[in-house]
């Protein structure tokens, strides 16, 4: 089990931080299995005592000054650990059973940061994580998992539909050679089954080839489709920009969303959602463009259009178009990052029927 144990109620309680840490132990881990927030440095021992039982590789993240309490506890539980300093905020205890990491994540630099992934030998590379999603283009996630059956045995891997009960279907696979899964899903099953360790990445990596561009008009998403994209390094190759028009008054000036529409339809319809598409790419003059526009919540909803509706689109500068609406549950929070994970389905469609 790969465990990661936060100290301080900083990495609780601070999103980002939160957020950040995990990041780093799924891109030394692969797959992260647990994660234990301690809010005081003396609590620590007693989840040490239960992380380390079941822990095969453990990262610690806490302050500098406590390395060395902590660095006597684990040389107690672990016998003859031999113990590495890695640079000034970081240090690993390891035996032949298991390791842990020391981490002071706040203080690391990047440079530091990878003399750490160097150092525990794991090439930070989206290609290297530990798990694999599967995005059905065309099939629902039931039937892509039955179909995939026999190859999952053949190369040792486990595939689990993560929301099947939603719009947005998504399945993940661990384990094994999840590198010849990954091929032999393309050669077997063409575009119907797209996999990827980094669905982003590999949208950067679709559109850079091509010398192609992409862009977004964004509403209820409010410039989230933008940022997963952004976060990614060289989406500046086929990224140049996006418009929030969350107000109508924006989506009329900026993008030339009929009046009409808005007045007759709302904001929320697959006629403003489609003006949308086609004012994102006559402003951009990208290669192609993702829309949304639709009510998160947990106000604003009616019987015709309750929270959770959301229009997405999707649309190529040669014509080719996709709109739909989608029903999404959750919170607020929740709807926002199904809409704009759809809206990248939508535009894996829409490329693979194209090129």
């Amino acid at each position: 089990m790969n465990v990661l144990i936060c100290v301080g109620e900083h990495y609780r309680d601070f999103a980002p931080l939160n957020q950040y840490a995990q990041n780093v132990a799924k891109a030394m881990f692969g797959v992260l299995d647990s994660v234990v927030f301690v809010q005081e440095f003396g609590s620590i021992f007693r989840n040490f005592e239960n992380a380390l039982k079941v822990s095969v590789k453990c990262l610690v993240v806490a302050p500098k000054k406590n390395f060395e309490e902590i660095l006597i506890m684990l040389e107690t539980s672990r016998n003859s650990a031999q113990v590495d300093v890695v640079n000034a905020n970081a240090m690993c205890v390891k035996n032949k059973e298991s390791q842990t990491l020391l981490l002071d994540l706040q203080s690391a630099t990047q440079a530091e940061l990878e003399q750490v992934f160097s150092a525990q030998g794991v090439v930070k590379d989206f290609e290297n994580a530990g798990l694999l999603y599967l995005y059905p283009l065309g099939i629902d996630a039931i039937a892509a998992q039955m179909l995939l059956s026999g190859i999952t045995k053949d190369f040792g891997v486990q595939v689990c539909v993560l929301n099947a009960v939603a719009h947005l279907e998504v399945l993940s696979a661990v384990g094994g050679d999840l590198q010849g899964f990954k091929r032999t899903i393309k050669l077997a099953f063409g575009n119907k089954i797209f996999a990827t360790f980094d669905l982003a990445r590999s949208v950067i990596m679709l559109l850079q080839k091509r010398n192609l561009k992409i862009t977004s008009a964004e509403s209820c998403t409010g410039g989230l489709i933008a940022t997963t994209l952004t976060r990614k390094s060289g989406a500046s190759a086929v990224f140049d920009g996006a418009v929030i028009s969350y107000a109508n008054a924006m989506k009329e000036a900026w993008l030339g969303v009929s009046t009409e529409n808005l007045t007759h339809f709302g904001a929320v319809s697959e006629v403003v959602v489609r003006d949308m598409l086609d004012g994102a790419l006559k402003l951009s003059r990208a290669d192609f463009a993702l829309a949304t526009s639709g009510i998160a919540g947990p106000s604003g909803g009616s019987v015709h259009k309750p929270v959770g509706i959301v229009y997405i689109g999707a649309k190529s500068i040669k014509g080719k178009e996709i709109i739909e609406r989608l029903q999404f549950k959750g919170d607020r929070n929740f709807i926002q990052e199904q809409a704009a994970l759809y809206a990248y389905i939508l535009f894996l469609r829409i490329f693979f029927e194209i090129y």
